[in-house]
C-alpha cells in the first residue's frame, strides 16, 4: 500500500494512505510525494489522486491564481545563512543592544524564505550579519579600551612591581 506525503512549503506531513489523504483537504497545487514518484509533484498531476478533486471545481476562467504573486517554491534551495547563533553569542558576550538587532533580523530570514520572499530573506540575512559584526567589534573595542584603562590605573597605583 502506498504511503503519501505532502508539504506546505515549510513542513512535510505524512505518511498517509489514499483514504487518509482524502481528509487532508489538499489543493491541486499541493506538492505530494511517495516512494515510487522520485520527486515532489502537484497533487493534481498524479493520476490516482485526481479523484480527490472531482468534487472541487477548478478556478473559473480568467480568475486570479490561488496564491497570487507567490513564486514557484524550489524545494531543493536552501535558505540564506540566518546568523542566529552568531547574533546570540555576540549579544551575550559582546554588546547587548546591537546584538539584539542582529537577532531580530536573523529570526526573519527563514520566515521570509519559506513564505517565498527570497529577496527579503537575503536582505534580512545581510542585515543580521552587519549587526552581528557591529555588536562583536563594539564589544571588542570596549574590552580593549577597558583593559587599557585598567592597566593604566593599576600601573599608576604601583600594582605592577618593576613597572615605572
Amino acid at each position: 500500500m502506498k504511503k503519501y506525503f505532502y508539504t506546505d512549503g515549510t513542513a512535510n506531513f505524512g505518511p498517509f494512505t489514499l483514504e487518509e489523504l482524502r481528509d487532508e483537504n489538499l489543493a491541486r497545487e499541493t506538492p505530494v510525494w511517495f516512494h515510487e514518484l522520485g520527486e515532489w509533484k502537484s497533487a493534481g498531476s498524479i493520476p490516482e489522486l485526481t479523484e480527490l478533486f472531482k468534487m472541487t471545481p477548478p478556478p473559473p476562467p480568467g480568475s486570479a491564481p490561488v496564491t497570487p504573486g507567490m513564486p514557484k517554491f524550489d524545494f531543493n534551495q536552501k535558505p540564506p545563512k540566518s546568523w542566529l547563533l552568531e547574533s546570540v553569542l555576540a549579544t551575550v558576550l559582546c554588546c547587548l543592544p546591537f546584538g539584539v538587532i542582529g537577532i531580530v533580523y536573523a529570526s526573519k530570514v527563514e520566515t521570509r524564505f519559506y513564505s517565498g520572499d527570497l529577496e527579503g530573506a537575503i536582505r534580512a540575512s545581510k542585515n543580521a550579519e552587519t549587526w552581528t559584526y557591529v555588536s562583536f567589534f563594539t564589544g571588542l573595542v570596549a574590552f580593549v579600551v577597558s583593559m587599557g584603562i585598567a592597566f593604566a590605573v593599576m600601573q599608576s597605583h604601583g600594582r605592577f612591581p618593576g613597572c615605572y
